[in-house]
């Protein structure tokens, strides 16, 4: 039996439905787990990784809008996650500041996607986890 042609396997709207699916499950683990969603996870792990971000290298790095990562960021604050500030350099752009509680709730939602992930793996296997890690990969890094 021949194999369907990319065009016709639809690939774009298989990758977000699994995408969604994933993300589904992936928020009511963290929200049980750590009490914040993968959108609010994101930010946590930017943040503990790469120190203090301003607004809008938050949005360019997790291909968020503007709108999208202030309202993301009011209510981590709200939670005690983060801390906004004024920029030092631009009184125009805040910058965003891990708190000791996000630094807590950071770890806590890594165990939560590290079990993710092992499970993931054990369903597809090594092989095809070491593809699919290739390819989406290549698909954030990938330029426009």
């Amino acid at each position: 039996m021949a194999r369907a042609r990319a065009v016709d396997r639809r690939l774009f709207l298989l990758l977000e439905i699994a995408a969604r699916r994933m993300n589904r499950d992936a928020d009511a683990r963290l929200k049980k787990t750590a009490g914040v969603t993968t959108a609010q996870t994101a930010v946590l792990f930017l943040l503990a990784r790469k120190g203090e971000r301003r607004m809008g290298d938050i949005g360019e790095t997790l291909s968020l809008n503007p709108p999208a990562v202030t309202g993301l960021v009011n209510r981590m604050e709200a939670l005690g996650l983060v801390v906004k500030t004024a920029s030092r350099t631009d009184k125009r752009s805040a910058v965003v500041s891990l708190t000791e509680k996000g630094r807590a709730v950071s770890d806590a939602a890594d165990h939560v996607l590290r079990d993710l992930n092992l499970e993931l793996e054990a369903w597809l296997g090594t092989d095809d986890a070491d593809r699919l890690h290739d390819i989406l990969t290549r698909l954030v890094t990938r330029d426009d």
